[in-house]
């Protein structure tokens, strides 16, 4: 059987989902935080366009759209580049960055699960519990000094005469939770008067992935119905609108390994490893010899995952250029463990499996497409 090879990919300066973010912010008259993309610059340049929307799909990744829709379909014949996510390439750390314009270094939502010093408690951010737990977290993340943040859409209402809107499922008075609901919202959002921004994201194909995995029937039908879908909204749009679709991330089908069952790597952690398992946040107990914990790590491990320790990864500037955030450093621990080809790591037998994952730095998770349809 031929060995599967895997192509490590780094998020690029200039061309990734930062840079989407302030070509909109650019667009709609807004402050810029960061570069913008150039190749979206020249499109959204064109025309003065009343409507600017992007549709994210989650885990719609460059490898996930051209393993299941033809060069002739109309998503893939719309598309004009292929950009990269963030790292770690996962929806909590990428979704941000989308939202805000900023690096996960700025931002400070880095993965699934995150260390609180305060409380010293590892939580899963969005369920707001304690990993691998039902146990309510004792303080609601979202609402924690370091982890709040101000969107695009804030800025563009704030410094501009536009609007800007959600279209999603976490909108109180108009949530939209279906490809239906949301198409519907956008073109209900487009007729008004004025020149807006509209921000639209929907869970599939990720969440269908993760639990069925590439071969089965579901993903390639939910698939095939985003493209489908897409094509009708875009067929309903009034004039001067421009839909933009991205993804956060690509996926990757993954085996596991548990550093549990590693008896000696295991009794020198202080606790569970944090992120996501295939951009794991190692902390050690204190008195242990850091190069000793890299030779064994690395040994056990080092086919499949880069160990990189705190100086290498605020050197590297993995988590983005300039740390503002105090919670990421207190996130980097000792040492980062980054996936670089189909394994991912649990803590131990309690944390949740898989069929396909992402967050690591291969071309399958890292890679989305920028695909422009105007009108």
């Amino acid at each position: 059987m031929e060995k599967l090879k895997y192509e490590i990919m780094f998020p690029i300066e200039g061309n990734n989902l930062i840079n989407v973010s302030n070509s909109i912010l650019k667009a709609m008259d807004a402050k810029i935080l960061h570069k913008s993309l150039k190749s979206l610059d020249k499109q959204l340049l064109q025309n003065k366009y009343k409507n600017i929307v992007l549709l994210l799909y989650d885990g719609l990744g460059t490898k996930v759209l051209d393993r299941f829709l033809p060069k002739e379909s109309f998503l893939q014949k719309n598309k004009i580049c292929d950009i990269t996510s963030v790292f770690p390439s996962t929806t909590v750390a990428a979704t941000t960055s989308v939202l805000t314009g900023q690096a996960p270094s700025e931002h400070g939502w880095l993965g699934w699960d995150m260390f609180f010093k305060d409380d010293d408690e590892t939580v899963s951010v969005y369920m707001n519990v304690k990993k691998d737990t039902n146990i309510p977290a004792k303080h609601v993340v979202k609402e924690r000094p370091e982890m709040k943040y101000k969107t695009i859409l804030d800025r563009i209402n704030e410094e501009t005469s536009n609007d800007a809107y959600f279209a999603w499922p976490f909108d109180e008075k108009y949530p939209c939770n279906t490809l239906e609901e949301i198409s519907k919202r956008i073109c209900d959002l487009c007729i008004k008067p004025n020149k807006k921004f509209i921000y639209a994201y929907y869970n599939n194909p990720d969440k269908i992935l993760h639990q069925e995995g590439f071969e089965s029937i579901e993903v390639k039908n939910e698939i095939f119905n985003i493209n489908d879908m897409t094509e009708k909204l875009y067929n309903k749009l009034p004039a001067e609108t421009v839909l933009i679709v991205i993804a956060d991330h690509g996926h990757i089908e993954c085996k596991y390994k548990t550093i549990s069952e590693n008896k000696e790597l295991f009794n020198m952690l202080e606790r569970t490893i944090a992120l996501e398992p295939r951009a794991c946040s190692i902390k050690l107990k204190q008195k242990i010899n850091k190069n000793d914990f890299k030779e064994k790590f690395i040994k056990e491990y080092g086919n499949n995952f880069l160990l990189y320790s705190k100086e290498e990864v605020i050197k590297k500037e993995l988590f983005g250029n300039k740390i503002k955030n105090s919670i990421v450093i207190d996130n980097i621990g000792d040492f980062i463990a980054i996936a670089t080809k189909d394994i991912s790591l649990r803590y131990d037998e309690k944390g949740k499996t898989f069929k396909t994952y992402h967050a690591g730095i291969t071309r399958d998770e890292m890679e989305i497409p920028l695909i422009v349809l105007k009108k």
